[in-house]
């Protein structure tokens, strides 16, 4: 791994960070885009610091193409090295227009691999070359500092969650840019994000990162253990249906358009037929109700005989903890069962309740066949994104096809694991937290300012 070879990006990082351990190693090709995903916390942006000479790891190793930008005996510091960096937040010079931005840092010299022209083409810059950055869209300010960032000149691109503060809108807008730029520019890229959908449409290789260790690493397609969500990796047998939270079904009330939702409130964990996700989305929310959140609607448990076939299920209303158990015994051998008609109509009361009670986050427990037909607990689901409200829900394989027509592509998709899920809520409590203490008056009560997740 510490060796260096054209073609390649060999880095190992180990060390502690104040109370985390980086203990990663990467080999990858030199070219394309290199997706770096995993929960909040896993280790991607050190990651990243450290390739860029942000962060000094004292056993770190770094050679990107043949050349070696660190190891034991040397460490070439960050305006040494060619990298190009996007972060989530654009930080233009206020003082300058676009133009100025754009060329500020710019190498002087002539010859230049990656032209002004060509960057002002590739992102549809040409229309805002004169005007000031407080005049610009948040779209507009991330495509400026992508464009600064490739007239610098450099061999890599390292772009940091550059998408995450934007709303769902606003990422269509800059995803064909970035297309275009992975397209028609050679020029390896590291692209970090908790966004699967994001990746699964932008990149070519996968890295994935737990706990501040590399788990995974390979080309997109064969590493990820799940189908993903976009038109590269579209199948399932469950019925696509043209009624969505943009179009709603009969029974939701409320009309929206999709593009109005915070796509980080919306979270699908895919999961296949051999993961325990029920037990997963349970043990999940309860956690969090007995830690005092404001959690409601309906997680679900199998009930198993003494041989350990399932012979039904039960609910669990998770503002006022009622079992919900009408099961469905489905008899000797079953592998699955559902919620009858009076089961659902249970259910249904808790999540309507839950959306009333503007709670912090709303559990469904899936979305699955009977919702992808039309029926189940889809109209709840659909009034719960409507409302605004942080919503969590499991979403088979099969179903993915279905789940993307009915919420028209928003949301953001997880891994069957506790880490992904845990990171996606500490992550997107203390986005809400940190917002709304900025929408507080200065003299606003102690007690509004605690620190609690809120939504």
């Amino acid at each position: 791994m510490r060796m260096a070879h054209p073609g390649r990006i060999n880095a190992v990082f180990r060390g502690r960070l104040g109370n985390f351990t980086l203990d990663a190693e990467l080999s990858l090709p030199a070219t394309g885009v290199t997706a770096i995903f995993g929960p909040s916390g896993c280790g991607k942006t050190s990651v990243a610091r450290c390739i860029a000479g942000l962060q000094r790891m004292a056993d770190g190793f770094c050679a990107v193409d043949g050349e070696i930008w660190q190891d034991r005996h040397s460490f070439r510091p960050v305006h040494r090295r060619p990298i190009g960096y996007v972060f989530q937040e654009a930080s233009l010079f206020p003082h300058l227009s676009v133009r100025g931005n754009l060329l500020f840092g710019a190498p002087k010299s002539a010859g230049a691999q990656i032209a002004f022209d060509e960057v002002v083409d590739l992102l549809g810059l040409a229309a805002l070359l004169d005007r000031s950055p407080h005049r610009l869209s948040g779209g507009e300010r991330q495509r400026v500092a992508i464009g600064r960032a490739l007239l610098s000149q450099p061999k890599l691109l390292l772009m940091d969650e550059p998408l995450a503060a934007l709303d769902h809108a606003t990422k269509s807008e800059i995803l064909p840019f970035l297309e275009r730029v992975r397209d028609r520019l050679s020029l390896p890229v590291f692209y970090i994000s908790h966004d699967m959908t994001e990746i699964e449409r932008f990149a070519d290789h996968l890295v994935l990162m737990e706990q501040g260790r590399v788990v995974g690493s390979g080309p997109l397609p064969s590493l990820h253990p799940i189908p993903l969500t976009g038109s590269r990796h579209r199948h399932g047998d469950c019925p696509p249906r043209r009624n969505s939270v943009g179009n709603p079904t009969r029974m939701t009330p409320m009309p929206i358009d999709f593009h109005d939702i915070d796509p980080n409130r919306v979270a699908a964990i895919l999961y296949r037929p051999q993961d325990d996700v029920d037990g997963l989305l349970a043990e999940f929310a309860q956690n969090l109700v007995r830690s005092g959140e404001r959690v409601g609607g309906v997680v679900q448990r199998n009930i198993k005989d003494g041989s350990g076939c399932h012979i039904g299920m039960e609910a669990i209303d998770l503002m006022t903890g009622a079992e919900i158990s009408i099961c469905q015994p489905l008899g000797s051998g079953a592998m699955a069962c559902k919620l009858d008609a009076a089961g659902l109509a249970e259910a249904a009361v808790a999540v309507t309740r839950a959306i009333a009670a503007d709670v912090d986050l709303v559990v469904i427990n899936k979305f699955s066949k009977q919702e992808a037909a039309g029926e189940g607990l889809r109209d709840e689901l659909a009034n719960a994104i409507a409302a605004g409200l942080p919503v969590l829900t499991a979403v088979p394989e099969k179903c993915l096809d279905a789940w993307n027509d009915f919420t028209g592509g928003i949301g953001t998709s997880l891994l069957c694991e506790r880490g992904a899920i845990e990171g996606w809520w500490q992550d997107l409590s203390s986005r809400i937290k940190r917002a709304r203490a900025a929408r507080l008056p200065a003299d606003a009560p102690a007690a509004l300012l605690a620190d609690h997740h809120v939504g």
